[in-house]
């Protein structure tokens, strides 16, 4: 049985795997389970799903606290650390949300680079301020009104 942390991993390469196919987060969990003999955690399953049924409205905070660069520009890697942190922070009750940022950080350490996991840390943390002020940040929306992707 896998612990948070391995769980949580588990996720953000599945998130991470999303980001290059449109396959349904089930489809996505099938697939490691058959081609990688994967045991899949309750809690990455929760993640990966929870993370693509809000993800506009998760993509519209990091548009909203990803100030030097818009979203579309984001490497895949900082996406999906941002996506899976965001979500914890706002819908997972009984963890601590400094623990999401850290882990997202050493995630982005892991799999992509120091400069990447401090700008990783610099939209989490102005995020969580302003979510624990009740300030919760309504999503940024592109030139055409909808919420940027």
């Amino acid at each position: 049985m896998l612990n948070r942390r391995e769980s949580r991993q588990q996720a953000f390469e599945f998130i991470f795997e999303k980001s290059f196919n449109g396959n349904d987060p089930e489809d996505i969990l099938r697939n490691a389970g058959e081609a990688r003999d994967a045991e899949i955690s309750g809690y990455a399953r929760e993640l990966l799903t929870g993370v693509y049924g809000h993800r506009e409205e998760i993509d519209g905070y990091i548009a909203a606290y990803s100030v030097k660069r818009k979203i579309h520009r984001l490497s895949k890697v900082v996406l999906a650390a941002l996506r899976l942190a965001m979500y914890e922070i706002v819908y997972v009750d009984d963890l601590d949300p400094t623990i999401s940022i850290n882990e997202a950080v050493e995630l982005t350490k892991k799999f992509s680079g120091r400069d990447e996991s401090g700008y990783v840390n610099g939209v989490l943390g102005g995020f969580l301020r302003a979510y624990q002020a009740g300030e919760l940040p309504v999503p940024a929306k592109d030139d055409a009104g909808s919420v940027a992707q």
